[in-house]
């Protein structure tokens, strides 16, 4: 079934940082070659260093100096990137950008490429999470309800308990992020407010067909979307916390209480979808999507 086609694709070098458009993707199992290759550590917790625990992060912008390779590097493999500040100065990863970072933040931190996955030291929580910690994580307050999770695998939960991203990535949970001009739209109706889809950092951002609306891609959970030459599973609805609220001036966007209070009255603190790939290959700006119920067409 026809549901729309590629509008924009996004890579984030750096965990929490605005990312840049690109014309074609490539993806392996672990989401899309060159995203989210560099994150900020934390050098007094000894943990990751990420928007909503540090929100001066989203003010900046990394871009990568050359082209990323063809396929997934780690350490010294991982190229330079350019990190921009909201006054226009930028510095290199490969000069001191930690310490001029850390100047702007306020925080001691420590910029680090991508460890094997091997290296499960690397991605772990220094004191492991239990279920309380991780609603805090995800923005829960004490005495408000709990978002309905089961759709997640317990397993994937019991890993983030453990490591703050699956070890071999900086990903939050999953592969791949999508959001539909659906969503965003039905968003912007109900709440009055501008719902921008860079505030939510997607890697596929698609533009619908015509007659799909509504949180559309909700109805998605447990198929499947083929895409250029790669076929994705639906895997799960993306839980919200503040960051999408929060300011991000790579994009010229202010802080906005309302647009987390839309979410979490409407959807109860879900917007997009998180996707995992089955058959890993390219994909390209202005791919058609089709939704299927099984891997195979």
């Amino acid at each position: 079934m026809h549901i729309g086609q590629i509008k924009e694709l996004w890579r984030y070098p750096v965990k929490s940082l605005g990312g840049e458009i690109i014309k074609d993707a490539t993806l392996d199992e672990f989401g899309v070659i060159g995203d989210r290759c560099w994150s900020l550590i934390n050098t007094q917790t000894g943990d990751v260093a990420w928007g909503k625990s540090h929100p001066g992060l989203m003010n900046l912008e990394a871009r990568y100096v050359t082209e990323h390779p063809p396929g997934r590097v780690y350490t010294d493999g991982v190229p330079t990137v350019r990190i921009r500040f909201p006054d226009g100065d930028s510095v290199l990863s490969s000069d001191d950008a930690s310490a001029k970072i850390s100047d702007f933040t306020k925080d001691n931190l420590q910029l680090c490429p991508l460890e094997p996955p091997e290296n499960r030291d690397h991605y772990r929580w220094q004191e492991p999470l239990d279920a309380e910690k991780i609603m805090a994580v995800l923005g829960v307050k004490p005495g408000e309800r709990v978002p309905d999770l089961s759709s997640y695998d317990e397993d994937l939960i019991q890993v983030l308990g453990e490591y703050y991203a699956p070890p071999g990535t900086y990903n939050d949970m999953f592969p791949v992020h999508l959001v539909t001009s659906a969503s965003v739209e039905h968003m912007e109706q109900v709440s009055g407010e501008s719902f921008d889809r860079r505030r939510f950092r997607p890697n596929f951002y698609v533009e619908t067909a015509s007659g799909i609306d509504g949180l559309a891609e909700f109805d998605w959970v447990g198929k499947y979307l083929a895409v250029g030459e790669a076929v994705l599973s639906v895997g799960a609805k993306t839980i919200r916390c503040s960051m999408p609220a929060r300011a991000q001036a790579p994009y010229q966007l202010e802080q906005n209480s309302a647009i987390a209070k839309a979410i979490y009255q409407t959807t109860d603190r879900f917007f997009g979808v998180y996707l995992s790939v089955v058959t890993p290959g390219k994909v390209c700006e202005g791919d058609e999507v089709r939704l299927q119920d099984s891997p195979s067409a």
